[in-house]
């Protein structure tokens, strides 16, 4: 029997610019990365973590090949954009939607962390990493290098540099160290939004970073996108970029291996508080940080806190440490029916039926000592209680907003309502 003739083309991965394997895409859409035998034989105590599954693992604990029928494997699928973001890309790369590896493949050079994936010609394709069992075709597909960037998640966003009071649009050659979130169609004043609610978080004593409103003005370089008659875009600054150098980080999809589609299934805060507790060095400290961001969740009505909005910082390039909090909105202010968070929590993910009982349970689920957690989260909703009501005064927030956030901390239970 003759075998299987296909085509396949190749990317080789590199983190902090080390080889550490190849990804192998198929004609028929199948996806293989293979790890480099160097990678995973060093010494774990110097080797970088390119995913905390292989945490502190050895050769023998790592799967050799991540394979994938349809789409890229898990990991790599969750640094690409979704949603708006991505049909906007797709559009100027000239790709379809799905053509995920060929997405990689364009945007390669500038992905989320220090990750980067280049593609091969031929000539350059180790045997090893093609499947054996039918007979191979190497090829590249020539394309100018791209001048974008990925993000992930779904609403339209930049990475950008920031120079005289100025944004610009980050190309191959300008490392962006900040994300510049511009005006929704859909959603309405959604910068002010955000910015308001991150502000929120921050004086509640969640470790955030810089955050700014934006004049569209002082946005060059922007493509010519519908956008709604407002004044600002919000901006965050990227944690994973510190001076034009990357530091690696990823979202807890990408540990779970979970695709993007599946952000608010498959999983709780009670098994990302496991994690967290039982794997990170700094244990105490980044449960702790974890436990008083959802309480801040809760209070400020952000039902969009899933598993993607929780990510991970190798800043020794080793260890894993949660990120600083972002993406943190009051999404209630768009949804009127909208009354839970995005995972559950102890058990519960009714807003109003939360209460610091729920936590008991997820530190009992999780084997976390309730003492542990119990004083950070008394803190965080004491903070929230004296600060908010009259920093909220001055916040940029919508007032139609904020008579809904007002209206939401009074639907909360006893142990999270405002006032």
């Amino acid at each position: 029997m003759n075998k299987q003739i296909l085509k396949v083309r190749v990317l080789k991965i590199e983190l902090h610019g080390r080889l550490i394997g190849y990804v192998a895409g198929y004609q028929d859409g199948k996806a293989i990365f293979t790890f480099v035998h160097d990678y995973i034989t060093q010494d774990m105590a110097k080797r970088s973590t390119f995913s905390l599954k292989y945490y502190k693992k050895t050769a023998k604990d790592f799967r050799y090949q991540l394979k994938s029928r349809i789409k890229l494997p898990a990991f790599f699928s969750n640094l690409l954009p979704e949603g708006e973001l991505r049909e906007y890309i797709v559009k100027q790369l000239k790709v379809d939607t799905d053509a995920e590896f060929d997405i990689l493949a364009r945007l390669g050079r500038n992905l989320p962390g220090a990750i980067s994936a280049i593609e091969l010609s031929s000539e350059e394709i180790p045997p090893y990493v093609l499947d054996g069992r039918i007979n191979i075709i190497p090829e590249i597909t020539k394309h100018p290098e791209a001048d974008h960037f990925s993000l992930s998640g779904v609403f339209m966003k930049f990475s950008m540099f920031h120079r005289e009071n100025e944004f610009y649009v980050s190309k191959s050659k300008n490392v962006g160290t900040w994300i510049i979130k511009i005006p929704s169609l859909r959603f309405l004043e959604v910068p002010l939004n955000e910015y308001s609610s991150m502000k929120l978080a921050s004086a509640a004593g969640i470790a955030v970073p810089k955050v700014k409103l934006v004049k569209l003005e002082k946005i060059k370089g922007l493509p010519d996108i519908k956008m709604p008659d407002e004044e600002f875009a919000f901006a965050i600054k990227r944690f994973d970029r510190d001076a034009g150098k990357r530091i690696h980080a990823e979202d807890f999809a990408q540990v779970f291996d979970l695709y993007p589609a599946n952000k608010y299934r498959y999983t709780n805060y009670d098994t990302l508080a496991k994690t967290i507790f039982h794997i990170f060095p700094d244990s105490i400290k980044d449960i702790q940080e974890f436990i008083a961001r959802l309480a801040v969740n809760i209070m400020v009505g952000n039902g969009d806190a899933h598993i993607k909005n929780w990510s991970i910082l190798y800043r020794d390039k080793i260890n894993p440490a949660l990120s600083p909090a972002y993406d943190i909105l009051f999404t209630r202010a768009y949804i009127e029916s909208e009354n839970s968070i995005a995972l559950n929590l102890g058990k519960e993910k009714k807003t109003d039926k939360l209460t610091l009982k729920h936590f008991e349970i997820l530190a009992r689920r999780a084997e976390i000592d309730w003492q542990i957690i119990k004083g950070r989260i008394t803190e965080t909703i004491e903070k929230a209680r004296d600060i908010w009501p009259s920093l909220l005064k001055d916040l940029p927030m919508a007032e139609a907003q904020k008579k809904k956030l007002k209206k939401h901390w009074e639907n909360l239970t006893p142990d999270f309502r405002i006032f």
